[in-house]
């Protein structure tokens, strides 16, 4: 019995083979610069929205 394998996974695998290292290692460092960015962002952000919360929940109790 022939497996089912979508059309766009052999797509995608034979673009990746086109890529060479050059292009491979900037793409690479693309992500992780977006991926950078959008962390620093969400840590503003949390920064942001806790200086301006003063009624913060605090999540632990002491006991």
């Amino acid at each position: 019995m022939k497996t089912f394998q979508p059309r766009s996974a052999c797509h995608v695998s034979s673009r990746v083979q086109r890529l060479d290292p050059r292009q491979e290692s900037r793409c690479s460092l693309a992500l992780i610069m977006l991926m950078s960015l959008a962390t620093l962002c969400v840590m503003a952000t949390t920064q942001t929205l806790s200086a301006h919360d003063t009624k913060a929940v605090h999540v632990y109790s002491q006991r």
